[in-house]
């Protein structure tokens, strides 16, 4: 696996200059990973059209990513993308954090370290048997810098 670092828009994209369209033409592709604020980051791919040189199809872009998101060349060269959302658990999303964390969106990466603050926080309060949802107001206060009082 390599990381790719860098190609968060179509200007700074990944391309590969010889990919498959169709069964006998061969185009360019481009990747890049994509941040929007509130939604988080989603992996986009463009294809050129074979039968009009430099000329982009339009886009197509996965669904977001909440927290974060990396790409990646696997064992066969291809480009892939991976993505942390608020379902991962804390352990899971130190283990993404620990191998992608160099190829992430730039835009993402305060997200990503609020969450895995308040991720360790929220577990440790489910860990004495706090109720879920009073955890989870616990972890955002103490990430926040504030104290939380119950009842």
């Amino acid at each position: 696996m390599k990381l790719l670092k860098g190609h968060i828009s179509p200007e700074t994209a990944y391309v590969v200059d010889d990919y498959p369209y169709g069964l006998r033409l061969r185009c360019k592709i481009r990747y890049w990973l994509e941040y929007k604020k509130d939604h988080g980051v989603r992996f986009c791919s463009q294809t050129t059209n074979p039968k009009k040189s430099d000329i982009w199809n339009k886009e197509k872009c996965s669904t977001y990513s909440k927290i974060s998101g990396a790409m990646y060349l696997d064992n066969d060269n291809h480009v892939t993308w991976t993505g942390l959302t608020e379902y991962n658990e804390f352990e899971e999303s130190k283990q993404w954090d620990k191998t992608y964390r160099a190829g992430a969106h730039p835009d993402s990466l305060p997200g990503l370290d609020y969450w895995l603050e308040v991720k360790e926080l929220y577990e440790r309060e489910q860990a004495k048997g706090t109720h879920y949802q009073l955890a989870a107001k616990i972890a955002i206060a103490k990430a926040n810098g504030l104290t939380f009082k119950t009842a």
